[in-house]
């Protein structure tokens, strides 16, 4: 299951660079064995309790485990020292700093701690109160405790005012089905403050409309949250809204800054366990009182944002970037579990073959040497593939095809010189359906980036033609559908059958001759 990390992305943990603790026996800087440190932790009652502590070395950013009642031997130096003590159903965090030199000694009471909670104006009826919280250290290399308040528990911090020291709280109201509107806020300081009991005005947050649609995923279970992007302690911290088995459109508000909205599909297995199987991550800043919008789970699924490219004279491609939502392409592919075939030709040979059988170790690349100055063309097709989940019935999506033509040669590096092409059918239904025998309207969208420093870019060709087609019976026959240039962007025209789903194919022509073919089937349903 190493793949289903490396696909689909499923989490953002906290990053932090760990840097060795303690180098002895290099020089003069032997003597930190001479100097100790003693923590004595106590509890809200005024006992001693043997806890687990984090030091940090303020001035080279080293990390240190402890226990608390146990002399433990340090350089010289300053420490941001942290703790989380539990007292029944409270939790306390504490960060403290502290000068290391001799014998030092210093006392963490969680008797001190003051109350942590967050509020809103108006309250928010009918909805579950969530509150983590965070206290950081604020060096190059940022270590931390976190403590969440489930029911009946309640939370507190120790104040501070070190600069070494950061705090943040992330509130947030949901009723847990991700349908309904929910609210997350947060607040963060540097130093710890003396307890937090604030209160935020709703009408002054942002608003995310939020649509999770279904039909291409792999499941129809979704769970929506929020994580904030921030310089400070509050970076990353998770508040999940809920998850939903239908389609829906909600409201998340939340405060001004930057945040990554989250929708992750999960399944169940055969043998009866919940995966997280793929998702998404979109990131946005947004102001108080704006209104965003976004789409998640949106047809067709087909190829990404990657391109073939030359490298030292070596043509390279990935296999596995080939069912990515088309609101998000440049993020690779949306749920992990595929298998793919891809040829490369050559005068009409194939000079390469690679094939991804599924759930392979790692993503699968094709590699070839050129030999001759040329036309190149490459064709990769994939289906969907997860033998530990049962796909829902009527699955769209199912298989995408990319077809690259383009010029390379010995010892080049270069970016082909085509276009990803993207298809988005338009004014579907929340399960990517169009009503039998009416008409869609498919945008379809042009990204051309390099993601190799080596590979020239060149400049972006000229799309000199672009063709359509459908079809109603997954691939068996074509039909030639109107393709518009209208105001800068390209529409292609779909008269629906009357049941089943479409089959889409688009090409995308430059001058010179090179082009982009890509073809979804089951790219969205008629219903």
């Amino acid at each position: 299951m190493l793949n289903l990390v490396k696909r689909a992305r499923l989490g953002r943990g906290l990053a932090f660079a760990v840097v060795p603790a303690l180098l002895l026996g290099m020089g003069g800087t032997a003597v930190a064995a001479t100097h100790t440190l003693t923590v004595t932790v106590l509890n809200r009652n005024g006992a001693k309790v043997n806890a687990g502590l984090k030091l940090v070395d303020v001035a080279t950013s080293s990390t240190i485990s402890m226990r608390s009642g146990t002399a433990k031997k340090l350089p010289k130096g300053t420490y941001a020292v942290l703790t989380s003590v539990t007292t029944g159903n409270t939790i306390t965090l504490s960060g403290k700093t502290v000068k290391v030199s001799g014998s030092s000694k210093l006392t963490i009471d969680a008797r001190h701690g003051k109350p942590v909670g967050l509020g809103l104006s108006p309250v928010p009826k009918g909805l579950q109160y969530s509150l983590t919280m965070r206290v950081c250290t604020r060096t190059s290399a940022s270590d931390d405790v976190e403590a969440s308040a489930f029911p009946d528990t309640k939370l507190y911090v120790v104040p501070n005012t070190s600069k070494y020291l950061g705090f943040a709280a992330l509130g947030s109201w949901s009723d847990g089905s991700g349908a309904s509107t929910s609210y997350a806020v947060l607040h963060q300081t540097t130093g710890v403050p003396g307890g937090l009991g604030k209160t935020y005005n709703a009408s002054k947050l942002a608003n995310f409309r939020v649509v999770q649609k279904r039909g291409p995923s792999g499941s129809v279970y979704s769970n929506l949250a929020v994580q904030p992007q921030t310089s400070g302690c509050g970076n990353n911290l998770y508040a999940g809204l809920g998850g939903t088995d239908k389609p829906t459109i909600s409201n998340v508000r939340v405060t001004p800054g930057t945040w990554d909205v989250r929708a992750e599909s999960s399944a169940t297995t055969k043998s009866g366990e919940t995966w997280n199987i793929g998702g998404y991550f979109a990131k946005r800043t947004v102001k108080a009182g704006k209104s965003y919008n976004l789409s998640f789970f949106n047809s067709a699924w087909g190829p990404g944002a990657q391109l073939p490219v030359t490298i030292r004279g070596v043509v390279q491609f990935g296999l596995n970037d080939m069912f990515s939502d088309p609101a998000f392409p440049r993020d690779g592919s949306v749920e992990g579990g595929d298998k793919a075939s891809a040829a490369l030709r050559f005068g009409g040979k194939a000079v390469a073959v690679k094939q991804d059988k599924g759930w392979e170790p790692e993503a699968t690349y094709m590699y070839y040497t050129v030999k001759k100055a040329g036309w190149y063309t490459l064709t990769n097709t994939a289906t969907r593939y997860y033998p530990e989940i049962t796909f829902p019935s009527g699955m769209l999506s199912t298989t995408s095809r990319v077809t690259y033509h383009f010029q390379t040669k010995p010892n080049a590096s270069a970016l082909a010189g085509v276009y990803s092409v993207h298809l988005s059918p338009t004014g579907l239904s929340t399960s990517n359906k169009a009503k039998p025998a009416s008409t869609t309207k498919v945008a379809i969208k042009l990204l051309r980036g390099a993601v190799d420093p080596d590979a020239k870019r060149g400049a972006d060709p000229k799309v000199t033609k672009m063709t359509a087609q459908m079809s109603p019976d997954s691939g068996n026959t074509w039909r030639t559908v109107p393709v518009q240039k209208i105001g800068g962007a390209w529409y292609a025209t779909v008269t629906n059958p009357k049941t089943s789903a479409v089959a889409l194919k688009v090409r995308a022509t430059v001058a010179g001759g090179a082009y982009t073919e890509v073809t979804v089937f089951r790219a969205y349903g008629i219903g």
